[in-house]
Formats: C-alpha cells, sequence, structure tokens
C-alpha cells in the first residue's frame, strides 16, 4: 500500500516534471508579457495622470482669468454706461435749452404780433373816433375848406 502510494506521488512529480519542462517558457513569455503589459498600462497610467494634473492646472488658471476678463467687461460696461448717460443728459440739457429759447422766440414773436394788431385796432379806433368827431363837429364851409386845402395840396405836389 505504501508502495501504491509512492508510486502516486512518483507519478506526480514525473507529470509535474514534463509539465513543468514544457509549460515553463510558455508560462514565462506570458507572465513576462502580462508583466509588461501591466507596467506600461501603469506608466500610461501615470502619464494620463500627470497630464490631468496639469490641465487641471490649466483650466483652473484659465478659470481664474475668466473671472478676471468677466470682471473686467463689467466694470467695462459700467463705464460705458455712465459715459452714455453722462451723454444722454448733456443731448437732452442742449434740447431742453433749445426748447426754452424756441419757447421765448415764439412769445417775443406772439408778443409783437399782439402789439401790432393793438395798435391797428387802437389805430382804427381813433379814426373811427375822429371821424365820428367830425361828423358831429364839422360844418359846411370847414368840409369846403378842408376840400380846398386837400385840392391845393395836390396841385402842389404835381
Amino acid at each position: 500500500m505504501w508502495w501504491h502510494f509512492l508510486l502516486k506521488v512518483v507519478n506526480f512529480a514525473v507529470l509535474f516534471f514534463l509539465l513543468y519542462m514544457v509549460l515553463k517558457e510558455p508560462l514565462r513569455s506570458y507572465l513576462k508579457s502580462r508583466q509588461e503589459t501591466i507596467k506600461s498600462a501603469l506608466e500610461e497610467a501615470e502619464k494620463a495622470k500627470e497630464e490631468g494634473e496639469i490641465k487641471y492646472k490649466e483650466y483652473q488658471e484659465r478659470l481664474k482669468k475668466l473671472d478676471q476678463e468677466i470682471e473686467h467687461i463689467r466694470q467695462s460696461l459700467m463705464r460705458e454706461g455712465e459715459k452714455e448717460k453722462e451723454k444722454i443728459i448733456q443731448e437732452a440739457r442742449i434740447v431742453a435749452e433749445k426748447i426754452k429759447e424756441q419757447a421765448h422766440l415764439t412769445i417775443e414773436q406772439e408778443l409783437k404780433m399782439a402789439k401790432l394788431r393793438l395798435k391797428e385796432e387802437m389805430a382804427g379806433l381813433t379814426v373811427q373816433l375822429a371821424e365820428d368827431l367830425l361828423k358831429k363837429h364839422l360844418r359846411r364851409d370847414d368840409h369846403e375848406r378842408l376840400l380846398d386845402e386837400y385840392i391845393e395840396g395836390v396841385r402842389r405836389l404835381r
């Protein structure tokens, strides 16, 4: 029985030795290629990590610059808005002054026209009053005397 056991152990040892001799080189090359694959994958991962960190820092800087640029643009727009506001206010003042001047000119013209109409009306009333007075107080001989003076004045003009 123990021979049986010894034969099994020897069979196993021979089988193991034969398998070792047959599979030694393919197993070694497989393990070596697997080791190199893992090593290159780790190197690529390390490289990708470094590139990712560089990109992260780059994007962080861009983000800071973007915040600064946004603030700069906002300040610039505020300044331009203030300038535009002042320009609009100044233009409004100029327009208001022109409107005031135009109103003063219109008022002066209306006053002149009113004075002229008043003078014309007063002249008309004065003539009317003078005619009425003359009609009341003018006698026949005064009328003839005025007519003679008028005719004499027309002759002198010739």
